[in-house]
């Protein structure tokens, strides 16, 4: 029986994005998920998934859901959230990203650290190659091969003016076939749909986009059976009686 509606914050970086705070670990940003009445929370560093398992390991044991996915930036410098509900899905996709990036080495001065964290918070290694770089991939390609790993596709702050389907593009192409899109909680679902006609049709949510533990917030609410990926998925779709909910 569909019950009880979930808070969800769908985009959050932990210190593995070089543009994140390092006190994006693990344990700090579920409890400060947790703290604020978020159930469900997407992790989603910059082109990499290196700590999402270990976020999903403290999430579960506190009662917080945790979609794993990463953040890819496509050849046209558009910023979509890939989510999915198979880790080896996942670290396939990982794969893919990684090997469609330029080998640039990061900088940690001039960009930040790469942080690897296990579930406690502590550091088990850095990455060498910069995320912060466009893949290869372009935006159809992604659509297209996130939804044969049986992965959710959503455009990110399309509201925005840099890194945004919308801004860059203008449309939405027809190959990307969005599951639905993302806007930031200054502009909210209700104005972004009255700014934006491209959007017309689709399931709009509302994310944080948190880089400090500070911004971490239920903006969107959904009315499921239980916190999971299969159930989001639903409402998503508004199926089944699942649906995105005002939070």
């Amino acid at each position: 029986m569909l019950v009880e509606v979930y808070l969800a914050d769908l985009h959050v970086h932990t210190a593995l994005s070089p543009c994140a705070e390092a006190e994006m670990t693990p344990p700090a940003i579920v409890t400060a998920a947790a703290e604020r009445g978020v159930r469900i929370l997407g992790i989603c560093d910059h082109n990499s998934a290196e700590n999402a398992i270990a976020v999903a390991e403290v999430g579960e044991a506190a009662g917080v859901a945790v979609m794993v996915g990463m953040e890819v930036q496509t050849r046209e410098d558009v910023h979509v959230l890939t989510f999915f509900g198979d880790p080896g899905a996942l670290f396939k996709w990982q794969e893919e990203v990684y090997a469609s990036l330029p080998d640039i080495d990061n900088d940690e001065q001039r960009f930040g650290e790469e942080l690897i964290l296990d579930s406690r918070g502590a550091v088990r290694g850095r990455l060498r190659r910069l995320l912060l770089s466009s893949a290869s991939m372009g935006i159809d390609h992604v659509g297209r091969r996130v939804r044969q790993l049986g992965g959710l596709v959503v455009p990110a702050h399309v509201d925005r003016p840099s890194f945004s389907l919308i801004r860059n593009l203008g449309f939405i192409p027809p190959g990307l076939q969005p599951d639905a899109v993302e806007v930031s909680p200054r502009t909210g679902a209700a104005r972004a749909r009255d700014l934006f006609p491209q959007i017309a049709g689709l399931p709009v949510i509302v994310s944080s986009d948190a880089h400090r533990l500070d911004d971490i917030r239920g903006h969107t609410g959904f009315l499921l059976e239980r916190p999971s990926f299969d159930e989001v998925r639903l409402a998503l779709a508004s199926t089944g009686g699942r649906e995105i909910v005002p939070a």
